[in-house]
Formats: C-alpha cells, structure tokens, sequence
C-alpha cells in the first residue's frame, strides 16, 4: 500500500516530536542545578495559594499577606535544617550501640537457620557482605552533614523564587490574556487556572495524608517503646509523598529497626509490623484514594514510569515531584489537538470504562425496546436493570476534564 503525502507528513511530525521530547529531558537534566529549585518554588506556591487566597478574602494588604507567608516558609526551612543536623548528629553517636545490636540479630538468625541448613562454624550474614557496613554507615551520615551547604543553596534559591513567584501572581493572569491572541486567551487563562488548582489541591490532600502517616508513625513508636520515634514520625511524612515506592521503604526500615532494637522479643517487632503496616494500608489505600477520587487520574503504571524518569532526570526531588509534574504535562497534552492522545493514554481509563459500559446499557435497552415494538414482552426485571445501569454510570464521575469541557466541572 502507497503512504499518502498526509501519512508521511504524521509520520514526520510523530518522530520530530519524540526528537523533541528527549531534547527536552536532555536540557531538563543538564540544568537541574537551576530547574530543580525553580519547580520546587512554583510547587510551594502552589501550596500555599490556598492561604493566600484566603487572606485576599479577608482584605489583608499584600504586603502583610507576603510577609506571612514568606516568614511561614523560612520557619519550615529552618525548623528542617535542625531537624537534619540534630538526627544525623543522634545517629553518628548511636551507631556503636546499634552496631552491638545488629551483631547479635545476625547471630540469633544465623543460629536459627543452622537447624535447617548446616553452616560452616562461626559463619554468619555479616561475614558475607564484602563491605564494612558500620563505617559505611557513619561515612553515608557524615556525606549528609557534608552536602548540608549545597542543600541550604538550593533552598535559598527555592526561597528567593518563591518571593518573586508571590509577588506577581496577581498579575499572571492579566500577562497570559494580553499576551496570546484573545480566540484563545480565555482558554490558557482558564488551563492555567485549572492546574494551579488541581496541582494545588493534590499538594494540600497529599501533605495532610503524609502528616497523618507520620503521626501514627510516631505514636506507633512511642506505644512500642521505638527509639527515635520523632525520626521515624518525620520519616513517614516524607517518603509518603514518593507515591507506592515511598510507603514501602519507611516501612521496611521500621521494621527492620524494630528488629534490630527488640529481637528476640518478636511481641514487639510484631505489634511495630501490624501498626506500621495497618497504617500504610488504611490511609494508602482507603483514605488517600477517597480523598484524592478522580483528581489527577494517571494510570498506576504511568505514575510508576514517571517516578523513574524524573527520578533518573533529577534524582530525590525528581521522584518527590514526579506525580504533579506528570499531572500538568497531562494538561498541557489535553489543551493541544495533536497531543490529546497522550492525554488519554496516560490517564487511568476510568472514564472511558464507564462510557462503554453506558453505552452497552443503551444498546440493551434499545434491543428490548425494539422486541418490545415487535411484540415480543421482556420481563420486567430486565428492564429494570438496563435502565438502572444506564442510572448508575456516571459517564462524568471523577473524569479528567478535557479544554471544551472546563466550565462543566471544576
């Protein structure tokens, strides 16, 4: 079959857009050193607009409004700065005696196994393991104290964004309008809206879900007699926010320091596991998702892919990151004709599971219906049902909302 001129012209195009995409990344990951901070301050704006609209509300002058904020924020920086220095200092001093303990969990466990496999005298997991693990412990904590100064100046410039980004946001919208044609004004005004608003909301829900996690954490550790439990409290707040990564590695490393502290009492390595566990279950898979409903809509495989990809662009914050960020690249997709594919690809397919279903309601309806004109009588039980699935999917239940759609659903 001949290519048509049109056909190799999308050809072209597809493959010019992926050259694209890669040089993007490419860019994305050679100016992470001044990209990074800058997305981590719009995400702050984010977080905080929901305050700052509310302080608009209430006629407080712009001024005290900023400075609220802005004196909010460094509390937050600071407070973490201490935080980091005072536990990698509680650590370096802890090691020895967590040292001690771990040798004696690798004996327990080592005796244990030998009952059911023979091992050579005096052999034991520690003494596979090709490394010292308790100076690489100490060395990986200093390396931390080491990068504080690096960390402080991307904060700072996270700080100073943040200022600027607050400064101007009354005048975003008026720049947008005025500077693209006014047939699509309206619509770049209104998408900009939009994700400052889901982007928004996704942060407030996912950070008031991460400090739950992190307070029963912490009770979890008091209750157990846990050592550090304001660690593992802040701990559980942060990893929370890597999506399903995240929850699995502040669990097992409670776990497994409940292990190292407690065995061979295993009651309280037990009760340690259930809580931890029963918390990541509830609000991870219960709570999180009630909460959060259709907001973002990415498939589960998508926000997995995303999480390695921005993970391997900008490494830690990249994966912290990664989900808003794939949400707004969803978006943008959507509010471009040619791009819109991607947008549906890469959402999680609820909505269009619904649509079919509708419509298979509609066509069994209309089959009866017709049967019905014939002559023939289905039983009215069937009926009832058809028109009760047609009732019950809700074709706009939670949807990613589409440009033409935006004044249907907020």
């Amino acid at each position: 079959m001949t290519e048509t001129p049109s056909t190799s012209t999308r050809y072209m195009q597809i493959f010019l857009g992926i050259l694209a995409t890669l040089a993007i990344f490419a860019a994305l990951k050679v100016s992470k050193d001044v990209m990074i901070p800058l997305v981590l301050s719009f995400f702050c704006f984010l977080l905080f607009s929901p305050l700052l609209r509310r302080l608009d509300k209430l006629h407080i002058p712009r001024i005290f409004s900023v400075t609220f904020v802005m004196a909010l924020l460094l509390f937050i920086f600071v407070g973490a700065g201490w935080f980091v220095i005072m536990t990698v200092d509680t650590l370096v001093r802890l090691i020895p005696f967590y040292a001690e303990k771990v040798v004696s969990l690798d004996r327990l466990v080592s005796s244990r196994v030998s009952t059911f496999v023979d091992l050579p005298v005096g052999a034991s997991f520690l003494s596979i393991l090709p490394v010292n693990w308790s100076s690489l412990a100490i060395s990986s904590l200093t390396s931390i104290s080491n990068k504080f100064l690096s960390v402080t100046k991307v904060a700072t410039l996270v700080y100073i964004f943040f200022l600027f980004l607050l400064l101007e946001r009354q005048s975003v919208i008026p720049k947008l309008l005025a500077a693209v044609p006014k047939s699509k004004g309206m619509k770049v005004a209104v998408m900009f809206e939009r994700i400052t608003r889901q982007i928004s909301k996704y942060l407030i829900l996912k950070a008031l879900i991460s400090a739950l996690t992190g307070v029963l954490f912490f009770l979890t550790a008091v209750i157990t007699g846990l050592d550090l439990p304001l660690l593992w409290g802040v701990l559980a707040f942060v990893f929370n926010f890597i999506p399903s990564i995240g929850s699995v590695i502040i669990t097992t490393l409670t776990i497994f320091m409940a292990l190292v502290q407690f065995a061979p009492d295993w009651t309280s390595v037990f009760y340690v596991g259930i809580l931890t566990i029963s918390t990541q279950m509830i609000l991870g898979n219960i709570i999180d998702p009630r909460l959060q409903g259709g907001q973002l809509n990415l498939s589960p495989f998508v926000i997995l892919v995303s999480l390695s990809l921005w993970g391997y662009i900008w490494g830690i914050p990249g994966m912290f990151i990664s989900v808003p960020l794939t949400s707004v690249l969803q978006i943008l997709c959507a509010n471009i004709k040619s791009l819109r594919p991607v947008a549906i690809l890469i959402s999680s397919g609820k909505s269009y599971q619904r649509e079919s279903a509708k419509q298979k309601a509609l066509e069994r309806y209309l089959r009866k219906q017709d049967k019905l004109r014939r002559g023939e009588h289905p039983s009215a039980e069937h009926m009832a049902k058809a028109e009760n699935d047609e009732a019950v999917n809700d074709y706009n239940k939670g949807d990613f909302i589409l440009p033409e759609n935006f004044g249907d659903k907020k």
